[in-house]
């Protein structure tokens, strides 16, 4: 089904349009979700998450516009931004802080083909080494700041500013076309 087939459908019908959307695409927003979500949280947290991010985009579809954006890219945004959000609030609940996993990064297996071809890089980034794989997680997933990662890691933030540049270019020449699209 079309994106354009999927948006009449919903204008049609809210609800069984709005159904369409979650079976085509909640192992994405799993996917999304779970990645951020699952150092910190539990899976009824992305479960949350998820839920919120179906909620805002049928409380915004009538001012959704097909021509600058697909519904996927659309319902992707929405989720990495309540997941980050969610992320953030039980990081400064939590009495400790909880170190994340890779494999954590890799809990739920239904997601489409294109994140598929993004999660390769996860292998590229766990051979970066410590603490380095931590910090690019921590930076371009999770959101983070230098200043963030360093206070958490004890670096200097000169450090973890440098240390972001270097494995940028180790993932880049080890990458090649992947990092592009």
């Amino acid at each position: 089904m079309t994106d354009k087939e999927l948006l009449k459908k919903l204008k049609k019908d809210k609800s069984s349009g709005l159904s369409a959307v979650i079976d085509l695409y909640s192992g994405l927003l799993y996917k999304v979700a779970g990645a951020i979500i699952l150092p910190v949280g539990t899976k009824e947290d992305v479960e949350e998450c998820v839920s919120d991010s179906f909620l805002a985009f049928y409380n915004a579809i009538d001012g959704f516009d097909i021509e600058k954006s697909s519904i996927k890219t659309y319902l992707a945004l929405i989720t990495r931004r309540k997941a980050i959000d969610l992320y953030r609030s039980l990081k400064g609940k939590s009495q400790k802080e909880q170190d994340f996993t890779y494999e954590s990064l890799a809990t739920y297996n239904d997601f489409t083909p294109d994140l598929d071809r993004k999660t390769s890089v996860l292998p590229a980034v766990k051979s970066l080494g410590e603490p380095d794989s931590t910090i690019i997680i921590r930076k371009y997933i999770f959101g983070e700041t230098a200043a963030e990662i360093s206070a958490s890691l004890g670096l200097s933030e000169g450090a973890v500013q440098k240390r972001i540049e270097r494995s940028c270019e180790k993932l880049r020449k080890n990458l090649g076309g992947v990092l592009n699209g």
